[in-house]
């Protein structure tokens, strides 16, 4: 019997895309439907309420909805990181070309998602890395990461923070990259699955089982066969500079599945640095998976 699963995420998955391409998603009888997130907040009110059965999503975020009802939709869930994903695919901070951060008399206009986000933060900490004074920034909550890479392809923002095809595309329009997550933690963990507490954990296991594979597909398969997989799905996922972020292995995929604590311990001193919330160490301990 077919069983259905829907997936909320907020861009194309080259993991899904992979596993399809593959037909493993057909083999083990699941039909895969996806929902494309706008915010974090509704991608969690979906996991609560049913709408989707898997998050692909910020283990940042998992930290915040999990633990504490001080968060946008005012409730703790009860979810559970089934494995990680990726260590950020390139999660950078990119400018226009002729802004000098290090210049201490600039004034820096930052596009964000939205303020208390796991992105913002990670930002935060990238710009007083490079020495970066709070009170040159100015900071302009304008959406999602293709709505900040349109601003700032537009010059309506000086810099903002984005991954994966967004900052190859920025970077082929000449835009600067100055730092990654990489160079804030060589451990940064960027992107994890979660699931609520009805998830059927045999589905869960053939699940994780279909993304190992595709996976190490991803990572070992000819490099040419690799894009022209992914460019059917999404022509941006088809290049090679795509490519070569999914097997970085300090910005890419993950074989390995397993959240350890010190990767959330580094997510935790992340928000600590914005002065955000930040949760218990037995919290941590019961979220991660090894």
């Amino acid at each position: 019997m077919t069983q259905a699963l829907t997936i909320g995420q907020f861009s194309h998955s080259p993991v899904l895309a992979a596993a399809e391409h593959l037909g493993l998603l057909a083999n083990l009888d699941l039909q895969i439907s996806t929902k494309k997130v706008v915010s974090s907040p509704g991608q969690y009110e979906w996991l609560r309420d049913g709408e989707i059965d898997i998050a692909i999503t910020s283990p940042d975020n998992v930290l915040l909805y999990a633990t504490t009802d001080k968060n946008p939709i005012s409730e703790q869930l009860d979810i559970t990181m089934l494995r990680a994903i990726d260590r950020g695919l390139g999660l950078s901070l990119v400018t226009r070309p002729d802004l000098d951060l290090t210049n201490p008399e600039t004034t820096i206009r930052m596009g964000v998602d939205v303020m208390r986000s796991g992105f913002a933060f990670l930002l935060r900490s990238m710009l007083t890395s490079l020495g970066v004074a709070p009170e040159q920034l100015e900071f302009a909550e304008v959406g999602s990461t293709p709505t900040r890479k349109g601003l700032l392809l537009a010059g309506e923002i000086d810099g903002t923070i984005l991954n994966a095809e967004s900052v190859v595309e920025a970077a082929a329009a000449g835009m600067r990259v100055w730092s990654s997550s990489a160079d804030i933690s060589e451990n940064y963990l960027g992107t994890v699955i979660a699931v609520g507490p009805g998830f059927d954990p045999k589905l869960a296991v053939d699940f994780l089982q279909v993304w190992a594979e595709s996976t190490a597909w991803l990572l070992h398969a000819p490099a040419a066969e690799v894009s022209a997989a992914l460019g059917k799905v999404d022509p941006r996922l088809g290049t090679p500079e795509y490519l070569e972020i999914l097997r970085n292995p300090l910005i890419g995929l993950l074989r390995d599945p397993t959240i350890s604590v010190e990767e959330l311990q580094i997510l935790c001193a992340i928000r600590e640095g914005s002065g955000a919330y930040v949760p218990a160490q037995a919290d941590l301990e019961r979220l991660a998976t090894g």
